[in-house]
């Protein structure tokens, strides 16, 4: 057996000792970096510590320390507040109102801050007669399709893994794609788990000014008992912004425009570096904010994408990368290879980190995407994140589990079993209309 091999076996360890053993991926990978590169290249360890993504690791740092003070100051709580006040009672759109609310948070630094929405969306289906099956669904759409943002964790860790496998890529179009695709899933969501009977609701409420005494909530899973008087929960007082607040809100506009500024200036510098420089300012004005809003960045994650990169690097220095390019050329049909790849990216997802998976496919996918490999300057970069996120729903991770966890107790058995079903039918549909309109339309063009 060649070292790459046993290289490449390390790699799968990987991910099968941190799923068995619940160890943290970033810092097996780590260990395994060094007893690869080491032990059986013999490189040295300034040449193992070489491929640490220290640009990648920036970004983080500051992109989640600033969403972290907006966290702290109660600034995201106030975004959340004034958006529902906007979509009132109106039954059929709240699903709708609830997603987008949950997808712009999830934008924010990390998609988990998005999980702050879960409970309230979970609570207004309840109390509306939503069926909470379609309300978690909407959710974990909310979170996956925010999470590909160039401005949360993994919509920079996919930016920061293709360009250091120098794959052309654009931010902008990818959270474009992951958004479009994540609105079909909760139209179809929608209509498959009684949209229709909301939109009828909606109406009759607009006809008479009150929710028809007849309504039973079947679609909910059953007879709910609600206030006939209301079908909205009490509402609370509205407060003002105060000072910080005011102050976090202008600085996530300014971050954008700052970095734009900054970049056709020509000014070599990243996201996460204006990020941190703001976000220092903050805490200078209001050090106790700054001290708390600390322990929100997202050490986990940056310990898992530094791991991650690092032994793809060790994979790569090493010729492994190769080997396997050499194996997907073998393939007949690229398209085939491109179709496992997305599976197996949306299986494992379904059951290990989705940043970790991605991580480790995107350079080992590369030989599709070069000269030769059969999908020059296609789709399939962005067909293979999307895939691998679209699964999330499936309560064998963290956004499935928490959207449960939050589902009232009698519901929650129902949504467990739903919620399991569309995540695994996730794992070939994604990938199949991920790469039917993302890649396909390329090779035809071509």
């Amino acid at each position: 057996m060649t070292i790459e091999i046993i290289a490449l076996i390390g790699l799968v360890a990987v991910f099968a000792i941190s799923a068995l053993r619940n160890v943290h991926m970033g810092a097996l990978a780590l260990v395994f970096s060094f007893i690869v590169g080491i032990f059986l290249v013999q490189e040295s360890l300034d040449d193992v510590l070489g491929g640490f993504p220290v640009d990648a690791l920036i970004i983080l740092l500051g992109i989640t320390y600033l969403f972290g003070l907006a966290h702290e100051t109660g600034t995201i709580d106030w975004l959340v507040d004034r958006s529902l006040a906007l979509i009132g009672n109106r039954v059929a759109l709240l699903p709708w109102g609830l997603w987008a609310i949950a997808t712009l948070v999830a934008c924010l630094g990390t998609s988990h801050a998005a999980f702050a929405v879960v409970p309230i969306a979970m609570t207004l289906a309840h109390s509306h007669r939503i069926n909470s099956t379609m309300m978690g669904i909407a959710m974990s759409s909310a979170i996956v399709g925010g999470a590909l943002a160039p401005t949360s964790i993994v919509g920079i860790t996919v930016m920061s893994v293709a360009r250091s496998s120098d794959i052309p890529y654009n931010p902008a179009l990818m959270f474009g794609l992951s958004i479009g695709v994540n609105a079909l899933v909760v139209a179809v969501a929608f209509f498959l788990f009684g949209g229709r009977e909301l939109i009828e609701r909606t109406r009759a409420a607009g006809r008479v000014g009150d929710i028809p005494a007849g309504a039973d909530g079947a679609g909910a899973g059953g007879g709910i008992a609600v206030d006939r008087r209301t079908d909205a929960p009490a509402t609370t007082e509205r407060t003002s912004l105060t000072a910080m607040q005011l102050l976090v809100l202008v600085s996530i506009p300014l971050l954008i425009i700052s970095f734009f500024l900054l970049t056709l200036a020509e000014v070599d510098i990243n996201l996460g570096v204006v990020a941190l420089v703001i976000a220092v300012v903050i805490a200078l004005i209001d050090p106790r904010i700054g001290k708390s809003a600390m322990k929100r960045i997202d050490w986990n994650t940056i310990l898992l994408l530094g791991g991650i990169i690092t032994y793809v690097s060790v994979l790569t220095r090493l010729g492994a990368i190769d080997q396997l390019g050499e194996a997907a050329r073998s393939v007949s049909s690229p398209l085939i290879a491109a179709l496992v790849i997305c599976v197996i990216a949306a299986l494992v997802s379904a059951f290990a980190s989705t940043i970790g998976i991605i991580g480790a496919l995107v350079p080992l996918a590369v030989p599709l995407l070069v000269p030769g490999g059969g999908l020059e300057m296609t789709g399939f970069i962005y067909a293979l994140a999307i895939s691998a996120s679209l699964v999330d729903c499936a309560p064998f991770g963290t956004t499935g589990a928490t959207i449960v966890a939050s589902t009232v107790e009698e519901h929650r058995a129902r949504v467990n079993r739903n919620l399991t079903r569309w995540g695994l039918s996730m794992v070939i549909i994604g990938p199949v209309v991920t790469l039917a309109t993302m890649v396909v339309p390329f090779m035809i063009a071509a």
